[in-house]
């Protein structure tokens, strides 16, 4: 006599089987981990119904070894300082987190011109 193959199909009127600690339905992303918005979106403040302003500063570099920072708000450039204007140990500093923090502090007070910034800047260094 052959041998039947197919199985019995799952009694309905029993519980499924998970193992302990609620496994079946957890879903792990391992993308995860370090998963950080690129943009500020939720800068939004629900009790005072109003949007924060979103201040960024960018390095970019220049093709002849140059460089310069970019601050704007809201996607819209607000000053650009020169690193052409700064000597080595200013631009080290601005390459730093505490140099970013600094410009957008310096941004926040209100930047008059490029000569108050760079004294600005050379009274950090001292």
């Amino acid at each position: 006599m052959p041998q039947n193959n197919k199985t019995n199909p799952p009694d309905p009127n029993t519980a499924p089987n998970f193992p302990p600690g609620g496994g079946g339905e957890e879903i792990k992303d391992g993308n995860l981990k370090y998963n950080l918005s690129k943009f500020e979106y939720d800068l939004y403040h629900e009790e005072d119904d109003k949007a924060e302003k979103v201040i960024r500063v960018k390095r970019v570099s220049m093709p002849n070894k140059g460089e310069k920072w970019k601050i704007s708000e809201d996607n819209k450039v607000m000053f650009v300082l020169e690193g052409t204007k700064l000597n080595n140990k200013e631009k080290d500093f601005l390459r730093t987190p505490e140099g970013v923090n600094f410009l957008i502090a310096q941004y926040k007070q209100g930047i008059k011109s490029f000569n108050s910034l760079k004294n600005e800047i050379k009274k950090k260094l001292k």
